[in-house]
């Protein structure tokens, strides 16, 4: 081989390297294998036709389906043109100085009596990412508690501790607030103007699919949405776990609580809030409606229910369409709800088809399955409330309603077409009915009741 071509071929292996390492970086698993087998593809067709080059590694680097919007983004920003490159990376170095500029900022606001507070890098963070009129009430009490007295006597240094400890509480329960998902608040994206560019893609990807109508998933973006729906599933579940491990300190003080009241005193604890008594961990009762408008909302309803099993255990999934169809234990990985519904239904000797009715659902349930309708109980309905007999059926949910914990529906229709359904107006007393044909809608509901 002679020079020319072996630089080529080293450029080559620097840059496949590279690219590798960021796709590392948003999730994809590459390895040193899968670079040697691309850099092979690559010197036979070689580097003019982006297409095809794509194609290629694409083939190499990519091994699941729910990768792919990640890797074509990489591509799309790893091979931009030069200008592009330097125009994402200006944009980050500007908000780099910014961000510095913020931070440098909170050590002249968070200070008593002129001293600067004892707090980590990670709170200043928080302080710098508030809205401005939110630091404004932190900068007034700091500014009172500086000008404060105790029994007529101006406070001193000594004060300063306590100080600290009341605006780390603040500060706490703002990172919370701003973070969902529990992570650090720490420089907003990063100094490589390609990951940047990216991670915001990437970002942006998500909250569309978070607000899109479950039913206009195509068939090929199920992999991807499914790995999302497993991620905020986790997400929600880390929280519920902070949740009840909290509530075991049964009327304890809530000094989070207590110390966001007390602001407005300049640190003395004026009034005083106590945690309320929690009720145990519900056991979840899923009633799924598998009519053919409905199979693609379930589907995805159930994976995000699943998702919360190693917090909310032994969850009882049932369907029903002409009668109800027992699904406890019989989900298996990568199978479809229509392929579990069907097996399922061919153990008993049924066909799919006809309507749906959920008097008889909710008539089997509580004959066959008595045990799983107790004060723990959150029955979990999900159906559009299209129904045969529903004056029978609103009369049997009415009696369940009094014997469980809470009666949740997720009603697939969006709410201004509600009264289209002349049955929904007969199930509202007897349970909490919420639209829920989004990934945001099922988020948002799942995370005010856990």
């Amino acid at each position: 081989m002679d020079k020319s071509n072996s630089n080529r071929v080293s450029e080559l292996d620097r840059h496949l390297v590279e690219f590798a390492q960021l796709l590392r970086t948003v999730g994809l698993k590459v390895s040193p294998s899968e670079i040697s087998d691309a850099t092979e593809g690559l010197t036979l067709i070689g580097m003019v036709d982006r297409d095809q080059v794509e194609a290629v590694l694409e083939a190499t680097l990519v091994k699941d389906v729910k990768h792919i919007f990640a890797f074509k983004e990489a591509f799309r920003a790893y091979f931009a043109s030069l200008e592009q490159k330097e125009a994402w990376q200006k944009a980050e170095a500007k908000k780099t100085t910014q961000w510095k500029e913020q931070m440098e900022c909170t050590q002249q606001d968070l200070c008593f009596q002129g001293n600067e507070l004892d707090i980590t890098e990670e709170q200043r963070a928080v302080y710098a990412s508030l809205p401005e009129k939110d630091k404004q009430r932190l900068r007034d009490f700091l500014e009172r508690s500086s000008n404060g007295k105790k029994s007529g006597v101006p406070v001193d240094h000594s004060y300063q501790p306590m100080v600290e400890r009341m605006i780390r509480g603040s500060l706490e329960y703002w990172r919370k607030e701003l973070n969902e998902d529990d992570s650090p608040i720490l420089a907003p994206g990063s100094t490589d103007g390609v990951l940047s560019e990216v991670e915001r893609s990437l970002r942006e990807r998500e909250v569309e699919v978070l607000s899109r109508d479950l039913k206009k998933i195509s068939a090929e973006e199920w992999p991807e949405v499914i790995r999302l729906i497993r991620r905020l599933s986790q997400r929600l579940a880390s929280q519920m776990t902070r949740r009840y491990r909290a509530a075991r300190s049964r009327g304890g003080l809530d000094m989070r609580t207590t110390l966001r009241k007390n602001l407005r005193y300049g640190g003395v604890l004026v009034e005083r809030s106590y945690r309320s008594r929690r009720k145990g961990r519900p056991r979840i009762v899923l009633l799924c409606d598998i009519s053919g408008s409905m199979l693609k909302y379930t589907e995805f309803i159930l994976q995000f229910i699943y998702g919360l099993s190693s917090v909310v255990g032994g969850i009882k999934t049932f369907a029903f369409g002409e009668t109800l169809i027992p699904l406890t234990g019989k989900l298996r990985k990568e199978q479809t709800l229509e392929e579990l519904v069907r097996e399922a239904l061919s153990a008993t000797g049924k066909e799919w088809g006809g309507g749906t009715n959920l008097a008889k659902a909710l008539e089997t349930l509580k004959r066959t399955f008595p045990d799983v309708i107790n004060k723990q109980t959150l029955l979990l309905i999900v159906s559009d409330a299209q129904t045969l007999e529903g004056e029978k059926a609103a009369a049997l949910l009415q009696g369940i309603s009094r014997q469980v914990r809470q009666v949740l529906w997720l009603n697939t229709l969006p709410e201004r077409r509600w009264s289209e359904t002349p049955y929904v107006k007969l199930f509202l007393p007897s349970c909490l009915m919420y639209e829920c044909y989004t990934l945001a809608h099922l988020t948002q509901i799942l995370s005010k009741q856990f």
